[in-house]
């Protein structure tokens, strides 16, 4: 979860009262690629649609100042084999896909409004492909999805909250390396 601080996100977090207003899906320790719905161009907040993210670059690389909260979900091989043919079909067709403005404001009032499959806000997709996959049961989090409401997930655990460029993968050693 992250907050930029744009206008924008700065305007959604005066909205919600929330303090993360973005999520991103990463497959790796490292987060060197996010998978979200979001701003195409790190200067155009209304060009925006499926977007393959990373702190080093775009919107992140721009914002330094970007805050972070990584969650983490243990995942089973099938779940995750299936959350990698999603996301790829994702991939495979982003440009099909678009920001969902619209339901964004009407979530506002707690109204679930998705004008058509390939059309998301960055919870509403994280939401679905957890859903797609079977990682979550459909509607575990209401119809109404906020970034925040992923650390309520059973088993969700948080892994570093600060900077967002100040996040390090925590180092793996082999079993028996420290003594």
């Amino acid at each position: 979860m992250t907050q930029t601080g744009t206008a924008f996100s700065k305007l959604i977090k005066r909205y919600t009262g929330n303090t993360y207003n973005h999520i991103s899906l990463a497959l790796d320790d490292d987060l060197a690629e996010m998978y979200s719905f979001g701003r195409r161009n790190a200067y155009l907040f209304f060009y925006g649609g499926f977007v393959i993210e990373s702190p080093s670059r775009g919107t992140f690389k721009r914002f330094k100042h970007t805050i972070a909260k990584v969650l983490e979900l243990s995942v089973s091989e099938q779940e995750f084999e299936k959350l990698i043919d999603v996301l790829g079909e994702f991939v495979m067709q982003r440009k099909r896909f678009h920001y969902n403005f619209r339901g964004l404001l009407k979530a506002r009032k707690h109204i679930d409004y998705q004008k058509n499959q390939h059309c998301f806000y960055c919870s509403q997709f994280v939401k679905h492909l957890f859903e797609k996959t079977g990682i979550i049961a459909k509607n575990l989090l209401g119809e109404v999805v906020a970034p925040e409401d992923f650390a309520l997930i059973e088993g969700v655990t948080v892994v570093y909250e600060g900077l967002l460029r100040e996040y390090r993968a925590p180092l793996l050693l082999p079993l028996g390396a420290i003594k």
